[in-house]
């Protein structure tokens, strides 16, 4: 939906190719949960969740690529919803299937948190890689950039942001544009609310009623 990872072969095909794969895998997802030699109950919970957190990935989704971002408060919810709401697919999909449900409420949260960090972790990877991703170009504003616009400094992404400059101009001194991002600590501060979430999110898996050795693989996602 984005045209993230311009050099994918996912990104080269058409999007209606793209779209196709991707419902091709959900339903052949769903059919594998479907033939399972379990309860129809745990298979419907598992259904539920299936929908409910896409549906809340797609609002996330719909709020990213529109733009629709304007604080740093929005930019988390926005997380929360297009990569939280997805791990916690993952995470209550394997609860509805075992028939353990009792850790809803922490799985909830440490799943949007670990889906928060993993989403800052790969915002900040694509404000390196210009000619792999397309984030800068469709003026999306990540933590990085929303550090950078409310700086009291002038800088490149201030002047791309209010339109003094296009694209063509900005890329041109993308070294330039990266240094400047260093040099402010944009870079840093969004580092850091990464490690902030992961650590949230593993001071919620220590509260899990379950054996030690399960929370330690669990931690393994994240460290």
């Amino acid at each position: 939906m984005d045209q993230d990872s311009l050099e994918t072969s996912w990104s080269k095909a058409p999007l209606t190719t793209s779209l196709h794969m991707a419902t091709g895998l959900l339903l052949a997802g769903q059919k594998a949960i479907a033939d399972l030699p379990i309860d129809d109950d745990k298979k419907v919970r598992a259904q539920s969740y299936i929908l409910s957190r896409l549906l809340q990935s797609l609002n996330g989704q719909h709020m990213d690529v529109t733009n629709d971002i304007q604080t740093e408060t929005d930019y988390l919810q926005m997380l929360k919803k297009k990569s939280g709401s997805l791990v916690a697919m993952a995470c209550f999909v394997g609860t509805a299937l075992a028939g353990a449900e009792k850790n809803t409420v922490i799985i909830e949260k440490y799943a949007n948190d670990i889906g928060i960090a993993a989403q800052i972790d790969n915002d900040i990877d694509a404000l390196y890689r210009w000619d792999e991703k397309n984030d800068i170009k469709a003026k999306k504003k990540s933590l990085p950039v929303l550090y950078m616009l409310a700086s009291k400094r002038d800088n490149l992404l201030k002047q791309y942001f209010s339109n003094h400059i296009d694209y063509n101009e900005l890329y041109a001194q993308k070294e330039k544009v990266i240094q400047q991002m260093e040099q402010e600590g944009a870079f840093y501060y969004a580092k850091v609310m990464s490690q902030i979430y992961k650590e949230k999110a593993l001071q919620e898996i220590e509260k899990l009623d379950v054996d030690d050795r399960y929370k330690s693989a669990l931690k393994t996602i994240i460290l």
